[in-house]
C-alpha cells in the first residue's frame, strides 16, 4: 500500500512522515508494521498524524504498535501490581481508543464511554494499590469514590481532570476520628499516584473541589454529613453537578446509597421562584464569560459544549422529579429520554446530538495532540486548516477541507447558541 497519499491527507505531512520513519527505523516496530494490512497501515498513519504524545509512546514501547487495529474492550483488570504497569496500561488503552476514534470504527458515544471506562478502571486499580491492610478499616467497604463531571457522565475527554469525591461509612464518635484520619492519608496517597508525572506520562489530573465547601474543606465526609450538607444547600450549581454523580470504586453499596440519598436534593417535584432565579443567574454568569479575543473556547465559548449541556441539564432538572426515566448521567442518554417523553422533538434531538458530538470530537482532537487539557481553538487560519485534516475533512485540497470544516463549525456553533438562548427566557412559564 502506498502511504504517501495517506500522509499527505494528515494535518502536518512532514511531521507524520518523520514519525513513521522513526518507527520504521526500529527493528521491532518495523517488523510489526511490515505485517500490517492496508487498513492497519492507514490507522497507524492517522494516529501519527494527530497525536505527538502517542507517537512518542510508540517509540518508547514499540511492541505496542501491534495494538493498532485492536479496539479497546471494557474489562476488569486484576493483574496490575504497580503504578508503572498501570501507566503502561493507560497508554496502551489510549492507543486503542484513538484508533477507534480517528478511523471512525464506532459511534462517538462509544469512544467517550471507553475513555470513561478506562478512567474508572485506573481509579479502581489505583484505589487497590494504595490501600493499606488494617484490622480496623476495610477500603472495600468503608469508603466509596464518586465521579462527577464528564467522568460521571461517562463522557470523559482524552486529557481531562477527573472530578471525584470520597464518602465514608457512618460510624460512632469513638471510631469516626480515626477513620477520617486513616482515609485522609489514603486519599492523599491515591491522588499522588494518579497525578505523578514521569517520563512515561501520568494517570489523571484530579479535581476534588466539587466536595462541600470546596478546596478548603476536609477530604473526607461521611454519608450522613453529605446528606446533611446538601439538605441545607441552596447552591443551584451543586444540584447540576450531582446530575452526573455516580459510583466508581470502593464500596458499591455505599456509593449506591449516596446517590439514592441525594436524589431528593437534585430532583424536585417542582421548582420554586428561588430555584428559577438561581438558574437564571447561572445562565447570566455563563453569558458573561463567553467571549475571548483571539481564540474560541470549545467548552465555554458562545456556541460551545457547555451551551448544549446546560440546555439538556435544565430540561432534566426541571422534569426529572416527576419523570424518573430522566435521572441518567449521560448527556446523550438524557437527550434520548427527553425525545422519548416529548420534551424535544425528532428534529431537535438530531440537531443537539450532532452538534454535541461534533464539538466533543473537536475538543478531543485538540487534546490528543499533546495530551494537554486545552479547550482553545485558535483563529490562526493555517492551524485551523490542520485541524480540518485532523477532524477527517478530505477535500481536493487543504483549502477545500478547511472550508467544509469551517462551515460545519459555524453551523454547530449556531445550533448550540440557539438552544442556549431559548432556555430560561424572561417570559418563560415554569
Amino acid at each position: 500500500m502506498k502511504l504517501d497519499k495517506l500522509i499527505e491527507q494528515t494535518a502536518d505531512p512532514d511531521a507524520t512522515s518523520n514519525r513513521l520513519q522513526t518507527l520504521l527505523e526500529g527493528e521491532q516496530s518495523a517488523h510489526i508494521i511490515d505485517g500490517f494490512s492496508d487498513e492497519k497501515k492507514s490507522g497507524l498513519v492517522q494516529i501519527l498524524g494527530v497525536s505527538r504524545f502517542l507517537a512518542n509512546f510508540l517509540n518508547r514501547h514499540p511492541d505496542a504498535v501491534a495494538l493498532i487495529g485492536s479496539p479497546y474492550k471494557a474489562q476488569e483488570v486484576n493483574n496490575i501490581s504497580n503504578v508503572n504497569d498501570l501507566r503502561l496500561f493507560k497508554y496502551r488503552s489510549l492507543l486503542q481508543i484513538t484508533w477507534m476514534d480517528v478511523c471512525n470504527t464506532c459511534p462517538y458515544e462509544t469512544v467517550l464511554f471507553s475513555l470513561s471506562h478506562l478512567a474508572d478502571t485506573i481509579i479502581q486499580v489505583g484505589h487497590r494499590l494504595v490501600a493499606k491492610k488494617s484490622k480496623a478499616f476495610d477500603s472495600n467497604n468503608d469508603i466509596a469514590i464518586m465521579a462527577l463531571g464528564k467522568l460521571g457522565a461517562n463522557e470523559l475527554n482524552y486529557s481531562s481532570d477527573v472530578d471525584i469525591l470520597f464518602v465514608l461509612q457512618d460510624s460512632d464518635d469513638n471510631k469516626r476520628h480515626e477513620m477520617h484520619k486513616f482515609y485522609t492519608q489514603h486519599i492523599r496517597r491515591f491522588c499522588r499516584l494518579l497525578t505523578e508525572n514521569t517520563e512515561d506520562g501520568f494517570l489523571y489530573r484530579v479535581d476534588l473541589n466539587l466536595r462541600p465547601w470546596g478546596r478548603s474543606a476536609p477530604l473526607t465526609f461521611s454519608l450522613d454529613e453529605y446528606e446533611e450538607y446538601y439538605q441545607s444547600s441552596k447552591e443551584a450549581w451543586e444540584r447540576i453537578a450531582w446530575l452526573r454523580g455516580r459510583f466508581v470504586a470502593g464500596s458499591k453499596d455505599l456509593g449506591t446509597e449516596m446517590v439514592t440519598r441525594l436524589k431528593p436534593f437534585v430532583y424536585h417535584k417542582s421548582l420554586s421562584a428561588e430555584d428559577i432565579d438561581r438558574f437564571f443567574q447561572i445562565k447570566r454568569d455563563m453569558s458573561a464569560q463567553r467571549e475571548k479575543e483571539g481564540h474560541w473556547n470549545i467548552k465555554l465559548g458562545a456556541g460551545g459544549i457547555r451551551d448544549i449541556e446546560f440546555f439538556v441539564q435544565m430540561l432534566q432538572i426541571i422534569n426529572g422529579g416527576h419523570q424518573p426515566e430522566l435521572q441518567l448521567t449521560s448527556t446523550v442518554d438524557v437527550l434520548k429520554k427527553l425525545n422519548q417523553f416529548g420534551f424535544v422533538n425528532d428534529e431537535e434531538i438530531t440537531e443537539l446530538r450532532e452538534s454535541y458530538i461534533f464539538l466533543r470530537r473537536l475538543e478531543n482532537r485538540l487534546q490528543m495532540i499533546d495530551e494537554q487539557q486545552t479547550h482553545q481553538l485558535t483563529n490562526d487560519k493555517e492551524k485551523l486548516k490542520q485541524m480540518a485534516r485532523m477532524m477527517g475533512y478530505a477535500g481536493e485540497s487543504i483549502d477545500e477541507a478547511y472550508a467544509d470544516f469551517n462551515n460545519d463549525l459555524i453551523l454547530h456553533q449556531h445550533i448550540a447558541t440557539k438552544y442556549f438562548d431559548t432556555l430560561l427566557t424572561e417570559n418563560a412559564d415554569y
